[in-house]
């Protein structure tokens, strides 16, 4: 059996350690309040801005701009991937890049070459040593973060445009509740829609123009996409780290419960030996 020493020491350590997990659920449940705010707000814009886009391309059919268009040899595809920068959060990072190495697989097995696009550290640290076509995306010290949202929808536009991939998806944590986030894939480029419903036959008086005023709609949506994307992580991310820290808080009431029926045995039988030592010597001495 463990000495008395030793239990109160684990004790106080399993004390000290749910001292800390508290506080972090209550950072995170703090800060999820504001995030879950700033991520349904913006969706409803996003959902909205997507819709008017969607009808454009809809409409557009053979006219459609390469942009809109979706190509008939898929050869390579790019996945921009968003994971958070710390840890503590459960299975938020492992169960998206599980299901993205599971999608790699998918595709490579049937000749589609697959790059990687990675935001966020956990992201990065996870993939290195599994995936080679890899790279990571950082926001710089002075860089803002509509800088950084161009930069990133710049980039993935280009290599589109280049043909150095026929498509790109997102990959991310959709926040559906604060004990709930879904693993997401959305269809970034091209911004290809087609159907057959009533609004297909829509159109729009457009100015300046219509080719001018259809690329900057396509911009615009492919950098709200992204932006929304953080914002939807942000989010996930913080309700991931609460229920986390809500659970190992838990926990750690249940090893102190334990340890201290341990330290209760310990202590009960260190007296029964005492005792047993006193009545044997006091038996001796009567002989």
């Amino acid at each position: 059996m463990q000495s008395l020493k030793h239990i109160r020491r684990r004790i106080q350590s399993v004390r000290n350690t749910q001292k800390v997990t508290r506080a972090m659920k209550l950072v995170a449940a703090a800060r999820l309040k504001r995030a879950q705010r700033e991520a349904l707000t913006a969706r409803e814009y996003t959902d909205g801005f997507r819709g008017v886009v969607k009808r454009i391309s809809m409409r557009a059919g053979p006219e459609a701009p390469p942009i809109m268009r979706r190509r008939a040899d898929i050869k390579s595809l790019d996945v921009l991937i968003f994971t958070s920068d710390r840890g503590l959060c459960g299975g938020f990072n492992e169960n998206l890049l599980m299901q993205v190495l599971d999608g790699i697989e998918d595709h490579t097995s049937h000749g589609i070459d697959v790059f990687l696009f990675v935001i966020g550290k956990k992201g990065w640290q996870f993939l290195k040593r599994r995936y080679a076509k890899l790279e990571r995306l950082t926001r710089a010290d002075d860089e803002s973060n509509s800088a950084f949202i161009n930069r990133v929808a710049s980039l993935l536009t280009k290599r589109f445009f280049l043909h150095e991939s026929d498509g790109t998806f997102l990959a991310l944590n959709k926040f559906l509740s604060a004990s709930t986030q879904a693993p997401t894939f959305w269809n970034y480029l091209p911004l290809h829609w087609r159907g057959r419903t009533p609004d297909r036959l829509l159109d729009y008086i457009y100015e300046p123009g219509r080719d001018i005023a259809r690329d900057n709609l396509c911009r615009e949506l492919l950098e709200r996409f992204i932006a929304q994307a953080i914002l939807e992580t942000r989010a996930a991310e913080l309700a991931a780290r609460m229920m986390a820290m809500d659970s190992a808080t838990k926990n750690a009431d249940d090893m102190i419960s334990h340890l201290t029926r341990e330290y209760h045995k310990a202590r009960q039988s260190a007296i029964t030996a005492e005792l047993l030592d006193i009545i044997g010597g006091a038996n001796a001495l009567r002989q």
